[in-house]
């Protein structure tokens, strides 16, 4: 009896501090996440409005029929167009650019035929964006576009996963989110103008500006393309899908990738084969070198610099298959062939010493490589430094085709030719606005590049960035008995003479404030601008 009721009770005591054990557990895990989730919100009030109090409203569409906002000039015999996409390729990645340790024999026999913008900006620092500025010829938060899109169909855990480490810095392109969830129905791209001139349009490769899987409607056969084999999104944004025209034939490519190069390269060279007989536009945007890397077996191994180099001597291959091409068809004479990339090196890969990378308003972030080829109208191959931005290539090629801009909105990009025509005073006058999240932070007139913040320069934040709460909390040091007072981290704004100083190395603020003042003007004066009309509309 004794011992049934002594093995009850310790029993009734192991089961007292069991619970008493759980409890504890419990409540500090509880704690926990409290102090997780009010750091959280901490962390985003020191950051401030990460929209910059734009909201979804402010990005309405409006109805139009654009017939009767853009004018066509009969064209005789009107160039076909090839617009080669790389991506994160960096400035210093390809051979005439003094680079050695990869093979870009294609990309430099090109260059040797071309007229190269040696200071040549990607309409943004990364993917969506950028991409967004090249086909649209306007700066891309125009319509609510800041950051690269995110497969929505993955899991709970994924996502919130994917954006505390956002949050956190754990990516170097910290962020939240578009506004947009794709390009929208009242933008108008480059195909659907070139369309009006009776141009066959095809997209092969990535393209990124809102997950077909989730809503038809950013499809690339509702942007002006006729034709369309490639990925959604980027090739590590799991799941992947794969697209044949309009037909998902994969959900997800997974890591079974070597093979689309080839693929896409064969796809354009379809591409051009059925429309030889008629202009064509085709934008071939590759996956490569983004990472993960995935060369093919005649690539791999094959570069000194790695599988970075790997991945991009196969994109030089495709870019030569692509011309041969053009050649075996009789069809260089009249084509322009554009190639650059979407933005600079991220990870891997050579900015050119250029200083920052891929997400930064920095050159080396927005800086990339840049040869238009068109032997029809550009004679012999030359260099010019003139300034110029992918928001450029709108205006540049459907003027070719004898279409207008659109009058009903702004087109922030100028037409290429007019610029080489007239290069000393564009030069002189055109501002080049950088922007990240949704914010413009700096500009570039002439030889000099004024930069008034950066949100991404430092892990997590920039503490002495002027806009945080944190400012508040940087060291300083102020002499006994003096006024001044001494920031012990980094100034803002930032000054910088590109052609004295090319990697951004000195900042010329306090020497130079007049220049600073004047600069600072032009950003504020845009930046006024467009907060008051974000969409750029332009009343009739």
């Amino acid at each position: 009896m004794l011992n049934s009721r002594t093995f009850a009770l310790t029993n009734k005591l192991l089961l007292h501090f069991q619970m008493k054990f759980y409890k504890r557990v419990f409540l500090s895990l509880l704690f926990f996440l409290t102090l997780l989730t009010i750091g959280i919100l901490t962390w985003y009030y020191l950051q401030g409005p990460a929209h910059q109090g734009l909201v979804r409203s402010d990005f309405a569409d409006r109805p139009f029929k654009i017939e009767e906002i853009v004018d066509i000039t009969p064209v005789a015999d009107k160039p076909n167009i090839v617009f080669i996409l790389a991506d994160d390729l960096g400035y210093g990645d390809v051979g005439y650019n003094m680079q050695t340790s990869i093979n870009t024999q294609h990309l430099d026999k090109l260059a040797s035929e071309s007229v190269v913008f040696t200071n040549f900006y990607a309409p943004s620092s990364i993917c969506t964006p950028s991409r967004f500025g090249f086909l649209s010829g306007r700066y891309a938060i125009r319509q609510g576009l800041a950051y690269p899109f995110h497969h929505v169909n993955t899991s709970l855990v994924m996502n919130i996963g994917s954006r505390v480490a956002n949050v956190l810095g754990a990516v170097d392109m910290r962020g939240e989110h578009n506004i947009i969830n794709g390009i929208m129905q009242s933008e108008i791209t480059i195909p659907e103008l070139l369309k009006l001139a009776d141009y066959k349009t095809g997209v092969v490769g990535k393209w990124h500006l809102g997950t077909i899987s989730q809503d038809d409607q950013f499809h690339p056969f509702h942007h002006g393309f006729d034709y369309f084999v490639g990925l959604e999104a980027s090739n590590d944004d799991w799941p992947v899908a794969f697209y044949d025209n309009d037909e998902k034939v994969l959900d997800d490519i997974g890591l079974d990738q070597e093979h689309y190069t080839q693929l896409f390269t064969d796809a354009a060279k379809s591409f051009i084969s059925e429309n030889q007989n008629e202009p064509f536009f085709l934008y071939l945007a590759h996956k490569d070198p983004h990472q993960p890397f995935f060369p093919s077996k005649g690539f791999k191994g094959k570069s000194k610099a790695g599988a970075y180099g790997d991945a991009v001597e196969e994109f030089d291959h495709s870019v030569g298959e692509i011309l041969a091409y053009l050649d075996s068809l009789n069809l260089t004479e009249n084509t322009i062939v554009v190639v650059t990339s979407d933005n600079g090196p991220w990870f891997e890969g050579n900015s050119c010493g250029l200083r920052g990378r891929k997400g930064q308003v920095f050159e080396g972030g927005y800086r990339v490589p840049f040869m238009m080829r068109y032997p029809r109208k550009i004679k012999s191959a030359y260099k010019t430094d003139a300034p110029a931005m992918g928001i450029d290539l709108l205006p540049t090629l459907v003027a070719e085709a004898g279409v207008s801009l659109p009058k009903d909105r702004k087109i922030d990009g100028i037409n290429l030719f007019e610029l080489l025509a007239d290069t000393t005073n564009f030069v002189s006058t055109r501002p080049l606005f950088f922007f990240h999240d949704y914010a413009f932070e700096a500009v570039r007139m002439g030889d000099w590049k004024f930069i008034e913040t950066n949100y991404s320069y430092t892990w997590p934040i920039p503490l002495e960035h002027p806009n945080y709460a944190t400012k508040g909390f940087v060291p300083t040091y102020t002499p006994p008995e003096k006024d001044t007072t001494i920031n012990r981290l980094d100034n803002w704004p930032k000054l910088f003479n590109l052609k004295t100083s090319p990697y951004e190395s000195y900042n010329l603020h306090t020497r130079h404030k007049a220049k600073s003042q004047e600069m600072q003007r032009v950003l504020s004066a845009f930046k006024k601008d467009f907060l008051d009309n974000p969409r750029g509309w332009v009343d009739r």
